[in-house]
C-alpha cells in the first residue's frame, strides 16, 4: 500500500494542463472554465498549487440534529404533528410562538432532552419565558430563540434587554441571524453569507459588555448546488473565525440550515425528494447544528403523512446508512473545495465592507439595497431557467407529459404571491397552469 506514494510521482499544475490541451484536441483550455455566477471562476482542475495556506477543519462536530418545524398554527394540532415526528426519529424541533397556547403545543415534549428553536415577537417572549422557567431547569435547557422580526436598531435594542434574563443560560441563545428570507428570494451564496455578517455585526457592536459569553445562532437555506453550498456554510465560519477574534467572542456559532424553496417544483414532485437529499447532504457537510429539510410536496401538498415521515427519513438515512455522521468537515483540505470557500468568503468580506460603507445592516435594510440587489441576482436566474441554460428535471427537461395535476385557481394565485423567488415554479406556473390568466 506504501508503494502508491512512492511509485507513482506527483505531477504538476503544469503537467496537468499540458495533457488536458492534448485531450482536447484543439478546443481552448478557457472553454472549459464555469463563469459561475457568485463572481469568480471555477478552473477545470484544482492541485495543491492553489491552495492558499495549510487550512484547519472549519468544524469540528459530525453529528446534527434532525430538526422538524411546527407548520400548523392550531396548538392541539400542532403538538400532534410534533409528537409524532419526534417518535419518528426527530431530535430538534422548530416552533413558531404567535397564536399558540405553549402549554398545549409542547405538551408532552420534553425540551430538556431535545434541542429546540423558537421564534417570538415581544408579547409571545415573555409567554415562552414564563412556559420554561415554569416547567424546566434553565440550565438544562437547549435552545435558540430567535426574533420573529428585527428592523431597525431600536428593535434590536428592545430585543437584547427582553432576553437579557437568558443570558447566564449556557445552553439557550439568543443572539441571531435570520437569512433564509433572503434565501429564499434567491439571493447568491456569497451575498448569502456578507448578509450573515452584516446581521452579526450589528448585534456585536450594540452589545459590546456581553460579547465574550455571547451565544450565537445563524439560519441559513441551502440549494442543491452542491459544492458551492458546501463552500458557502464552510465561509461562515470561516469569516465567523475573523470576526471572533476581532470582538473578543469566544463561542462558535450555532448553524440551522433549511432546504431551499427556490428550486422545487409542483410538476413531478417526487425529484424534490432528490433536490433536498443533495441539499441536506450539502448542509451536513458545510458543517449544519440542525437540519431542516422541506416536505417534497411542500408547494402543492397531497400527502401529508408521507411528505413529513420522508423529510425524517432522509436525514435517517444520511445518518444510519450513509454514514454522515461519522467524520467531521469531509471537505478540509480538497484542493476544489478550499478554493471555492476562499473565494465566497473573500468575495463576501468585500461586500460586507459595502454594507459598512452605506452605514450598516439596518441602513441598507431601510434604502431596499438587499432587496433590490437580490431581485437583480433571482432575475438572472429565471431568465436561465427560461433559457434552458439551468436544468430542472420534470420541469424544463424531461417533463412528464403523462402527469395530469388540477391546480384550483385559488392555489396559483396564492402560489404566485408567495415571499419566494423559486424561478423553476414561475416556469411551471407560466407554461403548464396557464399564470398569465390567473
Amino acid at each position: 500500500m506504501q508503494k502508491l506514494f512512492t511509485d507513482f510521482k506527483p505531477n504538476t499544475a503544469e503537467e496537468w494542463k499540458n495533457q488536458l490541451l492534448k485531450d482536447l484536441k484543439g478546443e481552448s483550455y478557457e472553454s472549459l472554465i464555469w463563469h459561475n455566477e457568485n463572481g469568480f471562476d471555477i478552473q477545470p482542475f484544482y492541485t495543491a498549487e492553489d491552495l492558499k495556506q495549510t487550512y484547519e477543519p472549519a468544524f469540528t462536530h459530525a453529528q446534527w440534529e434532525i430538526c422538524v418545524q411546527g407548520k400548523s398554527g392550531d396548538s392541539k394540532e400542532l403538538n400532534a404533528q410534533l409528537l409524532q415526528q419526534l417518535n419518528a426519529g426527530a431530535t430538534s424541533v422548530s416552533v413558531n410562538c404567535t397564536g399558540l397556547d405553549l402549554a398545549v403545543a409542547l405538551k408532552d415534549i420534553r425540551l430538556n432532552y431535545i434541542q429546540s428553536t423558537f421564534f417570538t415577537d415581544e408579547k409571545t417572549f415573555e409567554a415562552l419565558k414564563n412556559y420554561l422557567e415554569k416547567n424546566y431547569d434553565l440550565d438544562q435547557i437547549r435552545c435558540s430563540v430567535l426574533s420573529v422580526q428585527i428592523l431597525n436598531s431600536r428593535d434590536l435594542e428592545s430585543w437584547l434587554r427582553s432576553n437579557n434574563s437568558f443570558k447566564s443560560f449556557a445552553g439557550i441563545k439568543t443572539m441571531s441571524a435570520n437569512v433564509l428570507p433572503f434565501h429564499n428570494q434567491g439571493c447568491l451564496a456569497y451575498y448569502e453569507v456578507a448578509l450573515i455578517m452584516s446581521q452579526l455585526t450589528e448585534y456585536l457592536e450594540t452589545d459590546k459588555k456581553e460579547l465574550p459569553a455571547s451565544k450565537y445562532v445563524v439560519k441559513a437555506g441551502v440549494s442543491s448546488d452542491y459544492f458551492i453550498q458546501i463552500a458557502k456554510l464552510r465561509a461562515i465560519r470561516r469569516l465567523w473565525a475573523v470576526l471572533k477574534k476581532e470582538y473578543g467572542v469566544l463561542n462558535d456559532i450555532h448553524l440551522i440550515v433549511e432546504t431551499s424553496l427556490t428550486n422545487k417544483s409542483i410538476s413531478d414532485s417526487y425529484n424534490n425528494l432528490l433536490r433536498t437529499t443533495v441539499e441536506a447532504m450539502a448542509a451536513i457537510s458545510g458543517g449544519c447544528n440542525e437540519l431542516i429539510v422541506t416536505d417534497f410536496d411542500v408547494l402543492f401538498p397531497t400527502n401529508k403523512t408521507l411528505a413529513e415521515r420522508m423529510a425524517v427519513n432522509q436525514q435517517l438515512i444520511l445518518k444510519e446508512e450513509s454514514y454522515f455522521d461519522k467524520m467531521a468537515d469531509t471537505a478540509c483540505g480538497s484542493f476544489y473545495i478550499e478554493s471555492i470557500t476562499d473565494a465566497i468568503a473573500l468575495k463576501a468580506l468585500e461586500t460586507l465592507k459595502r454594507f459598512e460603507k452605506e452605514g450598516g445592516y439596518f441602513k441598507c435594510l431601510e434604502k431596499n439595497l438587499f432587496s433590490n440587489e437580490i431581485s437583480i441576482q433571482a432575475k438572472e436566474r429565471e431568465e436561465k431557467v427560461k433559457a434552458l441554460k439551468q436544468i430542472a428535471i420534470g420541469v424544463n427537461k424531461f417533463k412528464n407529459e403523462k402527469e395530469k395535476i388540477d391546480l384550483p385557481a385559488s392555489l396559483v394565485a396564492e402560489l404566485k404571491n408567495m415571499p419566494v423567488n423559486n424561478p423553476v415554479l414561475s416556469f411551471e406556473l407560466e407554461h403548464y397552469f396557464n399564470l398569465k390568466n390567473a
